[in-house]
């Protein structure tokens, strides 16, 4: 960039050293700033034709330059006394929109094949699966010996796995945990009975009757019996968005959130491990947008080198842990984040403040990096399927489709985060198949993710 800007002044200063200019006084010392005006100013005043196609191609260089790292800003956001919102927000455009943290109960991923349930758990909701009896127990189920079971939590790592989806049986990969999906018909149906507490102290059984042709059915009760209601989430109503809500205790559908391509990054409190549950405040990122995490810079302000670390999926690689309570909020300032919208544009982050419980307030520091041009972004990264799955530790095949013809990775998460795999695929166009090496792998539930420059799908893979 700076050598662009000397070519084009040292050119422009010759230029103006012969005398040029038309209607200006070549003895005129002209202060302007930025040096675009320079050139802006040259292009009107020269009478060379020639000259003037050489300030337009300095313009243009910088314009192009001046627009691939724009300045930083800093920005604060607040989710009020107590947190007592959700915020959704979006690094170009700031904030998405807000909603009460303690309006619902239940959220439904209405994606087109998703079928994960999460709880409000932030308001002290919890969930238990009710292990006396199938679904036929429902009439007489009762929560003698609650205080023995295991509460079933969200993930916080994933999206994909809601407090309703643990418990899911590996021997079977059409086990979702809250239901069984059939093949034939396509319908998921609910196999499991629940005991939820909500927020109000009150305790409800409640059972996820169906998945069919885009809707959930569901009911609930007190636990006697009494007040039934039932309920349903129609996918189609929230066209765009990850997930729709419910209030059980308003016996009402609520539709909170922006649509998924409107907004990045997700201001909230959420249930942490750490290593036992524990309410924390922090950020989450969107489906499809990646994070990396670089520690230890003593110079966070210039510190660019994101090409230098891994951009990961889990949805709280930002999280919670970049402050910390010693009497008062204590921020980490060597640590710099870099986000990866769907976009491909690169983004950077820096925490410079946080309120806590008092106001609610984050602050901070963004940059775009890296923007991406308009020709750059493509469609069509889309894994079509994972088989077998479960898989023994044995091989598995990945079929997926490269439509965007960019150079794809492969992750492979675990229920942590952790990456076990990881491996860049061939740079070829349309339907490509790999094989994946599962031998020594733990059983469990694992997050395979293949992303390119402006792409990320994921995919569940089940390991026995």
């Amino acid at each position: 960039m700076l050598l662009h800007t000397i070519v084009c002044l040292s050119v422009a200063a010759t230029y103006h050293k012969h005398g040029i200019f038309f209607g200006a006084n070549p003895n005129t010392l002209i202060m302007v700033s930025p040096v675009f005006s320079w050139f802006e100013y040259l292009y009107h005043n020269f009478k060379s034709e020639k000259m003037k196609k050489v300030l337009l191609v300095c313009i243009a260089l910088w314009q192009i330059n001046s627009t691939s790292k724009a300045q930083a800003t800093t920005d604060t956001v607040s989710l009020g006394t107590g947190y007592t919102n959700q915020l959704w927000y979006s690094l170009p455009n700031n904030e998405q929109g807000t909603a009460p943290k303690n309006n619902w109960d239940l959220m439904f991923d209405v994606s087109g094949f998703g079928s994960s349930i999460h709880i409000n758990s932030i308001t002290g909701t919890q969930l238990w699966r009710y292990t006396a009896a199938d679904t036929s127990g429902w009439p007489t189920l009762d929560t003698a010996g609650i205080d023995g079971w295991t509460p079933l939590y969200n993930s916080d790592t994933s999206w994909i796995f809601g407090a309703f989806d643990k418990g899911m049986v590996f021997s079977n990969p059409n086990d979702l945990g809250w239901g069984v999906y059939n093949s034939i018909t396509h319908i998921v149906t609910g196999d499991s009975l629940y005991v939820i507490k909500l927020a109000s102290g009150a305790y409800k059984k409640l059972w996820i009757q169906s998945l069919a042709s885009g809707n959930y059915n569901f009911k609930y009760a007190n636990i006697d019996g009494s007040s039934q209601q039932s309920g349903t989430i129609v996918k189609s109503a929230y066209s765009g968005k990850n997930f729709a809500y419910f209030s059980l205790q308003s016996n009402m559908a609520l539709d909170r959130e922006p649509a998924s391509a409107n907004w990045d990054l997700l201001f909230t409190q959420y249930t942490a491990f750490i290593p036992s549950p524990y309410t924390v405040a922090g950020v989450l990122l969107n489906v499809g947008v990646t994070a990396a995490q670089a520690n230890g810079i003593p110079n966070t302000t210039t510190y660019d080198s994101w090409e230098a670390h891994t951009f990961t999926p889990p949805v709280n690689e930002i999280g919670y842990d970049w402050k910390a309570f010693s009497g008062s909020w204590v921020i980490e300032d060597s640590l710099v984040y870099f986000v990866k919208p769907a976009s491909g544009d690169i983004w950077k982050l820096i925490f410079t403040g946080f309120g806590g419980s008092a106001n609610g307030n984050y602050i901070f520091s963004k940059e775009l990096l890296s923007p991406v041009s308009v020709s750059e972004v493509h469609a069509g990264l889309t894994v079509l399927s994972v088989y077998p799955n479960p898989v023994e530790n044995s091989y598995a095949t990945v079929v997926y489709d490269n439509a965007a013809n960019e150079q794809p990775e492969l992750t492979v998460n675990d229920m942590n985060g952790k990456i076990v795999f990881e491996t860049a695929l061939p740079n070829t166009p349309g339907i490509q198949k790999i094989t994946l090496n599962t031998a020594g792998y733990d059983a469990g539930v694992y997050i395979l993710s293949i992303r390119s420059k402006t792409q990320l799908t994921q995919q569940k893979l089940i390991v026995r």
